[in-house]
């Protein structure tokens, strides 16, 4: 949450039988609804609730859940916090891996609070008697109308390695109020299992695309404990700012001109203790030119190979880029950001991606 904020409300449940598991989930819902969240969002910060509880109650006798609506002058969100005096939890972030659960459970617990919540933090000091405390915040989201115009439009084309089946691949092009989102996962392998570990972290993303760069990469590697695997890049655009904000782990190529970004390469596999990106950030021109590509495309060219093809529309140019450079035996993608006032400008909306 915001640095600063004020506990408008905050109420303590006693966690000790399946009673009190439900009056947890009703105690969390209601102050939901003080906070401002709407009754779909209520129900998923009920469902955070019940895990939270029921791992209280499978991993400890007893504990306690805490439920705040906590606010500032611009921000109202909420925060729940479990607490147990069980044994602890040998590998945290291994028990954020659906399906993994040491009280023999279905283990969705954390899993599904990740995915749920903004930010999830784990304190297990493994000491008898000091159990685990979790922390689990979630902000209203306040969508507002566009102030500025994009000074880039995107377009994205991807394709699997062998058409008609499923894509390993995947990109992100979202907008939110004044700042877009774009970026090109890449799930390890091909064909159904990395089509999975690309989708886990397509939808992390998607759900948290205004939280920060360094927050995104940390909940998509929890996301993807249970797959193979992804490589990501990802870059915020801020149009209000005019800038942009970079960060990547794994071997997806990047491309730009007209900014200085200076990038740091990550080795690393998101969802297998990949590392945290090295967040970099460069002013915009109106120059401004950007290529992303999985090792599905070959990485041996610069933009001004391509200028041609850059001239076209940014989804047009993507196409164009994966027919030439794409790989007979990968998955591949390719996103365009191209100025918005070139010859070939489009709309964001105009984008591809085949997922057969």
């Amino acid at each position: 949450m915001p640095g600063d904020f004020e506990v408008r409300r905050e109420k303590r449940q006693r966690v000790e039988t399946d009673d009190d598991v439900v009056l947890a989930r009703s105690l969390a819902e209601d102050i939901a609804g003080q906070a401002g969240f709407d009754t779909d969002v209520g129900a998923e910060i009920g469902i955070v609730a019940t895990e939270l509880a029921e791992n209280v109650r499978k991993h400890a006798e007893h504990g306690e859940l805490t439920v705040s609506h906590m606010a500032d002058d611009a921000d109202s969100g909420i925060r729940i916090e479990s607490r147990d005096a069980g044994s602890g939890i040998e590998d945290i972030e291994n028990a954020f891996t659906d399906g993994v659960s040491t009280a023999g459970s279905l283990g969705r617990g954390l899993g599904a609070v990740n995915r749920l919540m903004d930010r999830v933090s784990v304190m297990s000091p493994g000491t008898p008697g000091n159990g685990t405390h979790v922390t689990a915040d979630r902000w209203v989201r306040s969508f507002a109308e566009p102030t500025v115009d994009p000074l880039l439009t995107f377009g994205a084309a991807s394709r699997p390695k062998v058409l008609g089946t499923e894509n390993g691949d995947s990109f992100v092009l979202t907008r939110w109020n004044d700042t877009t989102l774009v970026g090109v996962i890449d799930g390890l392998g091909h064909g159904p299992p990395a089509h999975t570990a690309a989708m886990a972290a397509k939808g992390y993303v998607n759900t948290h695309a205004d939280r920060p760069l360094g927050e995104i990469f940390a909940g998509t590697e929890r996301a993807c404990k249970a797959t193979r695997g992804v490589v990501m890049a990802l870059a915020r655009f801020d149009w209000t700012a005019q800038t942009v904000t970079f960060g990547a782990v794994g071997n997806i190529t990047h491309k730009t001109d007209g900014i200085d970004l200076r990038v740091v390469d990550r080795r690393g596999v998101l969802g297998s203790n990949g590392p945290d990106p090295v967040v970099a950030s460069a002013d915009l021109v109106p120059e401004t030119r950007l290529v992303l590509a999985s090792d599905g495309v070959d990485s041996r060219w610069q933009l001004s190979d391509y200028e041609r093809i850059l001239a076209d529309a940014p989804t047009v140019a993507a196409r164009r880029l994966l027919a030439e450079l794409g790989k007979d035996h990968d998955d591949a993608t390719v996103l365009v950001g191209l100025p918005a006032d070139g010859p070939g400008s489009e709309t964001e909306t105009d984008q591809r991606e085949n997922h057969q």
